[in-house]
C-alpha cells in the first residue's frame, strides 16, 4: 500500500563503510574513582521514519572525505559511463525491449532512473515492465553460476529502484502481483547454490538482491537470510569489499523491519536471531578493521530490540548488551560496537538498567579534552590539535572574519537580538573519530563534512557550534577541514540572516552555501569553473530555487558560488539591499528581490558564466600544471628496535590530487604509501626522501634525516642510586638511560661484581657507540667506573657491552640537582586538577592527594619526560605504559624528597601512558614533554 503521507529524516542509526574503517589508537583506561548515583534520563523524541526505499548505490558513492567535490580519479569509470547512459530509452511500454536497454546501458546507467524526469520514471515503471523484468531475472537467477553477473546486477537495481519510485512519485503505483513477481526472482537468487559465496565479484551482486529485500517491503519474509548471514560471517567474507558492503544490508533489513507489522510480530519472540546478533557483536576481530561498521551495526540493532517492551526476547538482548558494555569501551578498545549499542539501548531501554546514563556528557569530556581561546568570540575544543595548529585555525578565523566583514560592508554589527557572542569550534582527530563520537555527543548526522548547530541566537547564553575534523588534505598549517567555509555559517548566521537555521520562510540555501564557498575560496575556485566546463550548468532562477532534497552538491555549492560571486561583482549595491531585508527577516520583499534578479539578470548571468570560462579554462591554452607540494616532517630520530612513523601530512596538490607517493629511507628500504612506518636496523644517519607525483604526472622530491642510535629497552631506566642487573654475551649492547636534573654534581656511573667481561660506555644526549662516547675506562673484569665531569642537565646514556659473557651491576648516582629552574608554577594561573588528559608542554597544577593523569601517543614519541616542582610538602611518581600504577607494573619512579621529581622514559610502545602520583604537596606542579633530552 502506497503512503499518502512521508515523514523522512536521514538515519544516522546505520552507518556507511567509511565511518569505521581506519584503525584508530584505544583510549586511556578509566581512571580509578567513587562511583556516584546516576540519574535516569531517557534522551530526546525520536523523528519517525517511514518505510522509505533506499536510493543509494555505489555508483553514486561520494568519497566522504570530500564534502564539497567528488574524487575523479574514483568515478572516472563512472563518469565515462554515464556519458554515454540514455535514461530516455527507459521509457518504453515493450518489456523486452526494456529488458534488453537496461542490459546493454548497464547499473551505472539505471541508477539514473533514482533521479529521473517524472515521465520518465512513469514510463519506465509500468507493472508490466516491473513484472515481466521480475520473471526475466528470476530466470537469471536461477542459472547464475557465482562470481557476480553485471545482468543481474542491473536488474535488481532497476527492481528497487521501481519501489524508491513508486514511493515518490504519484504517478507510479504498482498492482498487487508485481510484489510477489519480484519475491520470485529474490528467492531464486537465494536458493541458488552460489548466494552463500565468498568472493567480491559475488559481493556486487549480492548486494543488489538484500537491498531489493528490503525496498520490496519483504523484511518479514527473509528473516531467515538475515540470521543465516549473522550465522556464517567471518573473517574471510569481512576481507572483501563488495562482500562487507552486501552484508551490511542484512542491518538495514533490521532497522526498516520495524514499520513492518508482521516482522514486529516474528522478531519479538525469535531468540534464535537475538542469540546471533549477540555472537556477532562479539567477533572482536573485526575491531579496528574495515569490518568494523558492522559490528557497530549489529550493535545498534540489538540495542534497538528493546522496543519490544515485554517480549520473550527481552531477557537474551538484555544478556547481549551487558556483554557489549562490559566487553568495549565507551572511549577505546570497541567504542563503535560500544556507542552503537548504548544509542539505541538508551533510547528504546533504561539506561539505568547498564550503567550507562548520560555517557554523551561522559564521552565528550574525554575526547573533546583539549581547550584553546582564540579571542573572547572563538574558543577551540579538539582531540588532539598541535599549538602550531590551534593558533593556524585561530590566525585563519581571525583574518576570513575581516574579510567578510569588508565584503559585507556590515560594521561589524550582529543582527538586533543576536546573541550569539561567541563560536565554540569542536574539532575531532579524523573523520573516523568525527563519525563515531560526533553523533553521540552532538545529536547529528556524521555521513558529511562538518556541521555548523546555531542554536538559537535569541537566546541570551546561547553557544553555537561548529563541528568538524582534522584532515592530511585540509589547508595547513590548521589541517582542519571545511574550516573556512563553516566558519562563514556563523559569520552570516550573526550579521547577515535573521533568527536561527529554520526562521527563512523563504529559500536561502544559494546564499548561505554560496556565501560561505564565495568568502572561503574568494576568486579562487576551480571546482565551480569546472561545472561550466562539464555542462551542468543552472540558471540564476534555477539556483535561487535550491534546496537540500536529493543534495546536488554541484548546484548547492558551486552554482551558489557563481550566483553569490556573480551579484558581489556586478550588482552589489543590489546585494547590500537584499541583506537589508534578510537581517531584519523580511523574507516576502526578500523573495521578490529575488523574482525580480531571476527576471533581469537571467541572461547577463550565463553571459558573465561564459566569460568566466574563457577566462579560467580555455582548453586551447590551458594552465600549467603545478607540481605537489611536499611536506616530509622531519627530521627524525630513532633507535634500532622501534618503528619510526613518517608523515607527510600537510603535502597537497595545488591543481589536481597527489597520485602516488614513494619514500626512500636511506638503507635500500621504498615504501609507498602517505604515512609508512620503518625501522632500521643499523645505527648511523640516513637521508630521507619523499617524492610525490601528481595526478598528471608533475614530480617533487623533498629529502630529510633520520638519525638512529642503539636502542635504549623499554624499562631500562636508571634512577639515582639504584643499582640493576645486566647480562649479556660477547659484543652484545645494552643500553640504559638516566635523567640528570638541574644543579646535579658527583654524577658517575659504574659496573662491579658479578662474572665475566664487560665494558662501560657513557654519553651525554645521545646513545654512545663503541667508538663515540664521553667516556670509556678501558679496563678488564666487571669493574669500570666513570666520573663525568662538567655535569649537564638532560638525558646520559649508557650502554653495557660484552668483552666476553658476563654478569654484573650497573649504577648511576648524583648529588643534589632540583628540576625546579624551568618549572613554571601553573598553580599560580589554574586550578588544581587530579585527573584528565596531559598535553606536550603544558604544565598542570596539581590537586593534593593522590591524582590520576593520562598522556596520548606516546608510542609515536622517542622519549617522554615527566617533571614536576613547585609548592610544599613530598610528592612522588610513579609511571606504567600498561595501565594504571599498581605496584607491579611500574616502569618509573621518582621517589625524591620534595616534589621536584623526574622520570624519563624512552621507546615505549603502547599508546597510553599511565601517571599516578602520591604523596601530599600543595601548589605543585607538573609537564610532560615529548622528544627531549631530558627532564626540566
Amino acid at each position: 500500500m502506497k503512503l499518502n503521507k512521508l515523514f523522512v529524516a536521514v538515519s544516522t542509526l546505520l552507518v556507511g563503510t567509511s565511518v569505521f574503517a581506519a584503525q584508530q589508537p584505544s583510549s586511556p583506561q578509566s581512571a580509578p574513582t567513587i562511583h556516584h548515583e546516576i540519574k535516569h534520563e531517557h534522551g530526546i523524541p525520536e523523528v519517525i521514519n517511514k518505510n522509505v526505499p533506499q536510493a543509494q548505490s555505489v555508483y553514486k558513492s561520494i568519497e566522504k572525505k570530500d564534502f564539497h567535490s567528488r574524487d575523479e580519479s574514483l568515478l572516472s569509470n563512472e563518469m565515462m559511463a554515464l556519458a554515454a547512459c540514455d535514461v530516455n530509452s527507459f521509457a518504453t511500454s515493450n518489456s523486452t525491449s526494456l529488458i534488453n536497454m537496461i542490459k546493454s546501458q548497464g547499473a551505472s546507467c539505471v541508477n539514473e532512473l533514482f533521479s529521473a524526469a517524472s515521465n520518465i520514471q512513469q514510463a519506465a515503471y509500468s507493472s508490466d515492465n516491473m513484472y515481466a523484468v521480475a520473471n526475466h531475472v528470476k530466470g537469471l537467477s536461477q542459472s547464475y553460476t557465482g562470481g557476480g553477473d553485471p545482468d543481474i546486477e542491473a536488474i535488481f537495481l532497476y527492481l528497487r529502484a521501481g519501489y524508491y519510485v513508486e514511493f515518490y512519485n504519484n504517478n507510479v503505483d504498482f498492482i498487487s502481483w508485481v510484489k510477489p513477481a519480484v519475491k520470485g526472482a529474490i528467492d531464486a537468487f537465494v536458493n541458488n547454490v552460489h548466494f552463500y559465496d565468498d568472493n567480491d565479484a559475488h559481493g556486487k551482486t549480492l548486494s543488489e538482491v538484500i537491498i531489493t529485500m528490503d525496498s520490496s517491503e519483504q523484511q518479514d519474509v527473509y528473516l531467515p537470510v538475515v540470521k543465516e548471514w549473522l550465522s556464517r560471517w567471518n573473517q574471510s567474507y569481512g576481507g572483501k569489499w563488495n562482500m562487507r558492503s552486501a552484508v551490511n544490508g542484512i542491518f538495514t533489513i533490521l532497522y526498516r523491519g520495524q514499520y513492518n507489522a508482521n516482522f514486529k510480530t516474528l522478531v519479538a519472540n525469535d531468540t534464535t536471531l537475538i542469540s546471533r546478533l549477540n555472537s556477532f557483536t562479539q567477533q572482536s576481530w573485526m575491531i579496528n578493521s574495515d569490518s568494523e561498521y558492522l559490528i557497530a551495526n549489529a550493535a545498534r540493532e540489538l540495542g534497538r530490540m528493546k522496543k519490544y517492551s515485554g517480549a520473550a526476547i527481552q531477557s537474551t538482548v538484555d544478556s547481549g548488551l551487558n556483554t557489549i558494555f562490559s566487553t568495549y569501551q565507551m572511549y577505546g578498545n570497541g567504542d563503535a560496537v560500544w556507542l552503537g549499542a548504548a544509542d539505541t539501548a538508551s533510547y528504546y531501554g533504561n539506561c539505568n538498567d547498564y550503567n550507562i546514563c548520560d555517557y554523551g556528557e561522559q564521552l565528550e569530556a574525554q575526547v573533546l579534552s583539549q581547550t584553546y581561546t582564540c579571542s573572547p568570540t572563538i574558543k577551540i575544543r579538539s582531540q588532539n590539535l598541535t599549538s602550531v595548529q590551534q593558533v593556524s585555525a585561530c590566525t585563519t578565523m581571525g583574518a576570513e572574519e575581516t574579510y567578510f566583514h569588508n565584503k559585507m560592508q556590515s560594521d561589524n554589527v550582529p543582527i538586533p537580538g543576536d546573541n550569539n557572542e561567541q563560536l565554540q569550534v569542536n574539532i575531532f582527530d579524523s573523520s573516523s573519530d568525527y563519525g563515531k563520537y560526533g553523533g553521540p555527543i552532538f545529536g547529528i548526522n556524521t555521513n558529511n563534512g562538518g556541521m555548523y548547530l546555531e542554536g538559537d541566537p535569541s537566546v541570551v547564553g546561547n553557544i553555537p557550534n561548529f563541528v568538524a575534523y582534522e584532515a592530511s588534505y585540509a589547508k595547513p598549517d590548521h589541517y582542519v577541514w571545511n574550516l573556512e567555509h563553516e566558519y562563514v555559517h556563523y559569520l552570516d548566521g550573526r550579521f547577515d540572516l535573521f533568527g536561527n537555521f529554520n526562521s527563512p520562510t523563504e529559500k536561502v540555501v544559494w546564499w548561505a552555501e554560496g556565501v560561505a564557498e564565495y568568502v572561503a575560496n574568494q576568486d579562487n575556485n576551480q571546482a565551480a569553473i569546472d561545472t561550466i566546463h562539464d555542462g551542468s550548468t543552472y540558471t540564476l532562477s534555477a539556483i535561487f530555487e535550491t534546496t537540500y532534497d536529493g543534495f546536488d552538491q554541484d548546484r548547492i555549492y558551486r552554482w551558489g558560488y557563481l550566483a553569490v560571486r556573480f551579484m558581489f561583482e556586478r550588482h552589489f549595491s543590489e546585494v547590500k539591499a537584499m541583506l537589508a531585508e534578510t537581517r531584519t527577516g523580511n523574507w516576502t520583499a526578500y523573495k521578490t528581490r529575488l523574482n525580480t534578479w531571476s527576471a533581469n539578470y537571467s541572461n547577463e548571468f550565463t553571459q558573465w558564466t561564459q566569460t568566466v570560462k574563457s577566462d579560467t579554462g580555455d582548453d586551447t591554452n590551458p594552465p600549467t600544471n603545478e607540481s605537489p607540494i611536499a611536506v616530509i616532517n622531519g627530521p627524525y630520530i630513532g633507535d634500532t628496535i622501534t618503528a619510526i612513523n613518517f608523515s607527510s601530512n600537510g603535502s597537497y596538490d595545488p591543481d589536481g590530487i597527489i597520485a602516488s607517493h614513494t619514500w626512500d629511507f636511506g638503507d635500500g628500504s621504498v615504501n609507498n604509501t602517505a604515512n609508512p612506518s620503518h625501522t632500521y636496523s643499523s645505527v648511523g644517519q640516513y637521508v630521507i626522501s619523499l617524492t610525490l607525483i601528481d595526478d598528471k604526472g608533475a614530480t617533487t622530491t623533498i629529502t630529510t634525516s633520520a638519525d638512529i642510535s642503539g636502542a635504549v629497552t623499554p624499562g631500562n631506566n636508571l634512577q639515582n642510586g639504584v643499582s640493576v642487573n645486566v647480562a649479556g654475551v660477547q659484543d652484545s649492547e645494552t643500553f640504559f638511560i638516566m635523567e640528570v636534573p638541574t644543579d646535579a654534581t658527583d654524577l658517575s656511573f659504574d659496573i662491579s661484581g658479578g662474572s665475566g667481561d664487560a665494558d662501560l660506555y657513557v654519553r651525554f644526549g645521545s646513545a654512545p657507540t663503541t667508538s663515540t662516547y664521553d667516556c670509556r675506562p678501558w679496563k678488564g673484569g666487571n669493574n669500570e667506573t666513570c666520573i663525568m665531569a662538567d655535569v649537564q642537565a638532560g638525558a646520559y646514556y649508557v650502554m653495557i657491552r660484552g668483552y666476553n659473557s658476563f654478569d654484573t651491576n650497573l649504577k648511576g648516582s648524583f648529588e643534589g640537582g632540583s628540576s625546579d629552574g624551568n618549572m613554571p608554577d601553573a598553580c599560580a594561573v589554574q586550578g588544581p586538577q587530579t585527573g584528565g588528559q596531559l598535553q606536550d608542554g603544558s604544565e598542570v597544577c596539581l590537586g593534593s592527594g593522590i591524582s590520576w593523569l593520562t598522556i596520548g601517543d606516546v608510542s609515536s614519541h622517542s622519549s617522554i619526560a615527566i617533571t614536576s616542582g613547585n609548592g610544599t610538602g613530598n610528592l612522588d611518581l610513579e609511571f606504567s605504559n600498561l595501565g594504571w600504577p599498581n605496584g607491579s607494573n611500574v616502569q618509573g619512579a621518582s621517589y625524591k624528597s620534595g616534589n621536584s621529581e623526574c622520570i624519563y622514559l624512552t621507546n615505549l610502545s603502547e599508546y597510553w601512558g599511565y601517571i599516578k602520583v602520591l604523596g601530599e604537596s600543595d601548589g605543585a606542579s607538573l609537564v610532560v614533554d615529548y622528544d627531549t633530552a631530558g627532564c626540566r
